[in-house]
């Protein structure tokens, strides 16, 4: 035994981790989810207004053609001024295109088309009423327009925000020039056009915006 070194224990990798490891990831965890789930929120809800804005500029292309083929606007008022598109066959009745006539951030289950066929939805213009989508249309009844104009003052469309707001804090309103703008709650109650306790931007002849006065939910 003389001359020979005792071998040292073989040493293994250690499995797994330890309690205060595991605690340490728990809390790096729970601080990225906390961090990163409003900025989720706000890229959603972001993505869903700009997705609405698309919608509406197709719909104006929609309403163009609809001026070539018949030398004139839909005369109906609210969500058949929009669905005239389809039911007359100014633009092709596809998923797509019967998908672009309401807003993206509303769950069309909540709608009435939210039991029907989408190539059902906007077919039969005798059926469309208000609950059919979440846009307000021109009310062409007491505010007619004969023509499309390049003046971007004449509303069009716009998200009908009822019974909430269809993009939390933003509505979207397509003008007669195709530009699609914004109003924000928040600015709206800094001018006092609303004042700090509500949430609700009204569309239709109560609104405290004059140019959304000019459209109607039916």
């Amino acid at each position: 035994m003389n001359g020979m070194q005792r071998s040292s224990p073989a040493s293994f990798p250690r499995a797994g981790f330890t309690l205060i490891e595991l605690l340490a990831v728990i809390l790096i965890v729970s601080i990225l989810v906390a961090t990163l789930t409003p900025v989720v929120a706000d890229a959603i809800r972001s993505a869903e207004v700009n997705g609405c804005a698309g919608n509406m500029r197709q719909i104006n292309n929609g309403l163009l053609i609809y001026r070539t083929k018949y030398g004139g606007l839909p005369p109906h008022s609210g969500v058949r001024f929009f669905a005239d598109l389809i039911a007359r066959g100014a633009i092709e009745n596809t998923k797509a295109n019967a998908e672009k006539l309401t807003c993206t951030g509303i769950d069309k289950a909540s709608l009435a088309i939210g039991t029907l066929p989408w190539e059902e939805w906007w077919k039969d213009l005798d059926l469309v009423n208000g609950s059919y989508s979440a846009y307000a249309g021109r009310d062409m009844k007491n505010h007619p327009i004969r023509q499309l104009t390049a003046s971007g003052n004449e509303p069009l469309i716009s998200d009908d925000n009822d019974p909430g707001m269809n993009h939390h804090t933003t509505t979207n309103v397509l003008y007669a020039d195709g530009t699609v703008q914004t109003f924000e709650l928040e600015d709206l109650k800094s001018k006092g056009t609303l004042t700090a306790d509500e949430t609700v931007l009204k569309v239709g002849p109560d609104s405290p915006v004059p140019d959304l006065t000019k459209l109607t939910l039916d």
